[in-house]
């Protein structure tokens, strides 16, 4: 666990604003890669990229806020941009992002499914990058476990106060290794699927399954308020049902 990589005077280096920096570097290589690959202007991957970073960040940053501590927020407005250390939600990345989405697709005069294909590999392989730089800085980590896969952060860490240094399963790079299995799967499935939209629903209902799955270990979950439902796990089976009957449908239409 190392959440500061480098201090340089005042300016300090944390690793995982860090690894969210390198998820988006990597993000656009790959989407450019994608965009010359569907004869579409390389440079509009930097336009498209720009929307989505406002949106996923605004995004994330309210999931979070609204269901881990929503009075935070009211007391403290200026909290909603101290994202160096954590606290943005996934789900909330991905709903901020299809809204941001769809306003550039909007003021292009594009498809929106189109645009979301282009971009799907590179936003589950951001993804995986980004775990990394969860489990540096010891946030998004499991519950405690006997299993040799344990991992004891160290003391003062998130892990270490929740369960008293008992080892823990290490979810960040369960996320990690599944995430990346995940990218290598959508970047061969790119060419096969024909029908514009099919690649982006693909990876929704893949995501929604690997987070069900990690969900379930993680020590950190936020709930639905005044419940014992993880809401990710929640919104997780939501999207699952809606990306495949989608999927489904704009197959059969495609036939």
């Amino acid at each position: 666990m190392h959440p500061i990589i480098a201090e340089f005077g005042p300016f300090t280096l944390y690793s995982y604003g860090m690894m969210v920096a390198i998820a988006f570097i990597v993000g656009i290589y790959f989407a450019r890669q994608e965009a010359l690959r569907k004869d579409i202007k390389p440079d509009l991957v930097y336009d498209l990229v720009f929307f989505l970073t406002i949106g996923s960040l605004i995004g994330a940053r309210l999931y979070y806020l609204a269901f881990f501590d929503p009075t935070s927020f009211v007391k403290n407005p200026v909290s909603i941009f101290k994202i160096w250390g954590g606290g943005l939600a996934v789900h909330g990345a991905i709903l901020g992002g299809i809204i941001a989405c769809v306003l550039f697709a909007r003021s292009r005069r594009m498809s929106f499914w189109k645009l979301t294909d282009l971009i799907t590999p590179s936003v589950i392989l951001g993804q995986a990058i980004g775990r990394i730089g969860c489990f540096l800085n010891g946030c998004c980590f499991g519950v405690p476990t006997d299993s040799v896969f344990g991992v004891r952060f160290p003391k003062g860490s998130l892990p270490d106060i929740a369960y008293a240094g008992l080892p823990v399963h290490p979810a960040q790079l369960y996320e990690f290794a599944l995430d990346l299995a995940g990218f290598f799967i959508l970047w061969a499935m790119r060419r096969k699927i024909r029908f514009e939209g099919g690649l982006f629903l693909a990876y929704l209902a893949m995501y929604s399954i690997i987070r069900m799955i990690i969900s379930s270990l993680r020590g950190d979950s936020l709930y639905i308020w005044n419940t014992n439902l993880k809401i990710a796990q929640v919104i997780s089976g939501i999207i699952f049902v809606i990306a495949l009957n989608l999927f489904i449908s704009k197959r059969k239409k495609s036939a």
